[in-house]
């Protein structure tokens, strides 16, 4: 019974339609035509609701309906699952935690995951073959965007920026801080025209 229902949720994987470089999941609306979740992925979130969502638990939500899923294709031959929540409980106003998931691995394997982000985008850029990131959120006064590339095993961060609206620039003014040659170069105050 569990071949043939790993076989099922495989190859529903397969024929639902992939999330493609450009595309972007909002935290704040349902995923179109979402897959079921392999039963891998739902234990790892179970484990990540003991220790990080202790009160979402408590309202008596099923992990397996709490959180929603679809399948990525990051190259021709990485499939991954973007996963995030179904249920506002685990959120934070328009921000919610993300996941991505290697669909491929032989075992459950985290590639990608991000605490809060109202957006998350696969961009048309690559990094060693992969996609590029960018998660971005906030409200019209302040909000941040982070960039990850792919360093070979997993994303990791290389850019990120937090802004703030200011009325007497009439601008966005930020701190930018960025990864180049391996170190950390902040810059502070610079004024993003909208």
């Amino acid at each position: 019974m569990r071949t043939y229902l790993f076989v099922i949720s495989s190859l529903l994987f397969l024929v639902s339609s992939s999330i493609n470089a450009g595309d972007a999941i909002r935290a704040n609306q349902a995923i179109d035509n979402p897959v079921i979740i392999p039963g891998a992925v739902i234990n790892y979130l179970t484990k990540e609701i003991d220790t990080a969502y202790a009160e979402c638990e408590q309202e008596g939500l099923i992990v397996s309906k709490a959180f929603e899923a679809r399948p990525v294709e990051l190259n021709s031959s990485v499939k991954a699952l973007v996963v995030k929540p179904r249920s506002r409980c685990f959120c934070s106003n328009d921000e919610c935690p993300m996941w991505v998931f290697d669909a491929t691995a032989q075992k459950v394997k985290v590639i990608f995951e991000s605490s809060m982000a109202g957006l998350l985008t696969f961009s048309d850029k690559k990094t060693k073959g992969f996609p590029d990131i960018k998660v971005s959120g906030g409200l019209p006064s302040h909000g941040y965007e982070v960039r990850y590339v792919w360093d070979g095993a997993e994303y990791q961060e290389i850019y990120n920026q937090v802004w703030i609206w200011n009325p007497d620039k009439k601008c966005n003014e930020a701190e930018i801080e960025e990864l180049k040659n391996g170190k950390w170069v902040k810059t502070s105050n610079v004024c993003l025209k909208i």
